[in-house]
């Protein structure tokens, strides 16, 4: 996470596994990859080559990586890659529904201030009636 709420991550899920093109990903914005990350060769999944067609190679080799693991869900934000992953049954988890639960578990003290520093830091922006209804489940909104 580009807005430093990364420990929510391992507070929520200890390990998380990521596959090799995630971890380059990261490696992009981050110096190095949180030790509560466990990087992952996807093998040669025969559905890579067909997935990567239509969405973002991290995304893919996530996918792909989820359905070999038999995990139990895939933090994916993108719409495409989302609508890939549940295609092939997996469930699929967002940043704010993360973030929600940090909250809901008092692992974050607001969802207000969580979702700002997305919006400033890490240029995500949720709908306004999405984050009115994230707020309201979190009682941050009477």
């Amino acid at each position: 996470m580009k807005a430093g709420l990364e420990s929510v991550l391992e507070r929520l899920f200890g390990t998380v596994i990521i596959p090799e093109m995630v971890a380059h990903e990261l490696r992009q914005f981050h110096t190095s990859i949180p030790t509560w990350c466990e990087v992952r060769k996807a093998d040669a999944h025969p559905l890579l080559p067909v997935v990567s067609l239509t969405i973002d190679a991290g995304e893919a080799e996530a996918i792909c990586l989820a359905l070999e693991l038999k995990a139990d869900a895939i933090l994916l934000d993108d719409r495409k890659g989302k609508r890939e992953a549940e295609s092939r049954g997996l469930s699929c988890l967002a940043l704010p529904a993360i973030l929600l639960e940090a909250k809901l578990q008092g692992l974050i003290p607001s969802l207000n201030v969580a979702l700002d520093l997305l919006d400033e830091r890490g240029s995500y922006r949720l709908k306004a009636h999405a984050m009115e209804a994230l707020l309201r489940e979190a009682g941050e909104l009477g």
